[in-house]
């Protein structure tokens, strides 16, 4: 699903995804680390958000959207599969990009910790 690329210009460029399965449950909003494997079946870590994103505005519809941790290529179309590891924590709203963005740095670093057990 294409979504606004707002994520590429801060550093933590997104896949946002559509659950096709009606019968799929969607975990809560929030912040989680997952495995993201690709339909070419390579498996990378990434950290997840559900949520309405209250830095980006307000009355949004809510998104799920995944940056995949040291990954670089064209992901559009292609069908993902996540395996949830860990809720790092609740969708807050930051005074801004930068503090969403330092915060983001911090989500990384515990995606990472998180996957490494």
């Amino acid at each position: 699903v294409t979504g606004q690329q707002l994520g590429r210009t801060i550093g933590y460029p997104t896949a946002n995804l559509h659950v096709t399965d009606k019968l799929k449950l969607v975990p809560a909003i929030g912040i989680y680390a997952v495995w993201v494997t690709t339909a070419a079946g390579t498996r990378h870590p990434g950290m997840l958000s559900i949520g309405v994103r209250p830095t980006i505005g307000e009355d949004l519809a809510q998104t799920i959207e995944v940056n995949i941790l040291d990954f670089s290529g064209d992901l559009y179309g292609q069908l993902l599969t996540l395996e949830f590891v860990a809720w790092l924590r609740g969708e807050e709203k930051y005074d801004g990009l930068a503090a969403l963005t330092a915060q983001l740095a911090l989500d990384a670093l515990a995606t990472r910790a998180a996957l490494s057990q």
